[in-house]
């Protein structure tokens, strides 16, 4: 009995130590468990967040890159549509200039008033403001139309002009180079030799052979044989009413300050002296000191 007893007792500690223990095992075993899924929606969430703001980043910046090559479109479009108009606004502005020269010149030549009696082209149409570049285009447009109408109108009242004047110049007429020459610079704008910038050539330029003869084109008095640092060698001949007819850049002169010549008559020889790229003979026609066209003198 005794025996038995003491295995009674030794028994009841090894259960309650077991009682005790398994209650404590699954309970840890519960809370891993729990904070476990706790933990890991925590991460999905985490992870759902991230792909989300990831997704709108990546769309943002796809967005930013079409708006970029758009922009960049955009502005070679403009650009290329400012260079159209740079080029546009040159011709214009050549063309501006050279009508405007043809206008002052018809003023000098002619002596007419301050103003000519034509329609000039209105410049206040190139200082408003413009909408977009269509408005800009068509301005430059009709401002081109008027320049190419003014000169239009400049070379008719010039013709007009010639023929009202024609019994005044009939004195000076004949070529300067009796032989085979070559008309190598025409009276007007052109781009100087020297400096490649455009300029107002007063003269023809004739081109021939050194020593070739020159020749007098009216009846007068030599009013000047000299050397000029441009001009070079140089005869300037008076025609009487303020007409004066000068020959450059000759080899030789052959006549003297105060000598008569008649129409026709060899003054000089053909050279290239001064300022000159080769032989030739620069020939001016002078009225009042204001050139002239001088090929209105020569014969066809």
């Amino acid at each position: 009995m005794q025996t038995a007893q003491m295995q009674e007792s030794s028994t009841q500690p090894a259960a309650i130590a077991a009682a005790t223990v398994a209650p404590h095992a699954h309970f840890s075993w519960s809370k891993f468990w729990s904070q476990s899924r706790g933990l890991l929606l925590v991460t999905l969430i985490s992870l759902a967040a991230a792909l989300f703001f990831y997704s709108q980043w990546q769309s943002a910046q796809r967005q930013q890159l079409v708006l970029s090559a758009q922009l960049e479109q955009q502005k070679r479009l403009q650009q290329r549509e400012l260079g159209r108009i740079g080029q546009r606004l040159g011709q214009l502005q050549a063309e501006l200039a050279q009508v405007s020269q043809m206008g002052n010149r018809l003023v000098n030549d002619y002596d007419l008033v301050d103003e000519l009696p034509v329609a000039r082209v209105d410049n206040n149409l190139l200082q408003r403001p413009f909408n977009g570049f269509a408005d800009l285009n068509q301005t430059l447009a009709q401002v081109m139309t008027q320049t190419q109408e003014y000169g239009i109108t400049l070379v008719a009242l010039e013709s007009m002009l010639l023929n009202l004047h024609i019994n005044e110049i009939t004195q000076i007429q004949g070529h300067p180079v009796p032989g085979i020459s070559q008309l190598s610079s025409g009276f007007g704008q052109r781009r100087d030799p020297f400096s490649g910038r455009a300029r107002w050539h007063r003269g023809l330029d004739f081109r021939g052979k050194q020593g070739e003869p020159i020749a007098a084109t009216a009846a007068g008095v030599v009013s000047l044989s000299e050397h000029h640092r441009d001009f070079g060698n140089m005869v300037e001949i008076s025609h009487g009413q303020g007409w004066i007819t000068r020959y450059a850049h000759l080899d030789t002169q052959l006549v003297e300050v105060g000598e008569h010549v008649e129409q026709g008559q060899l003054i000089a020889r053909m050279g290239r002296t001064g300022r000159a790229t080769g032989v030739h003979l620069h020939y001016e026609v002078l009225k009042g000191n204001k050139q002239l066209n001088p090929a209105r003198f020569i014969p066809n």
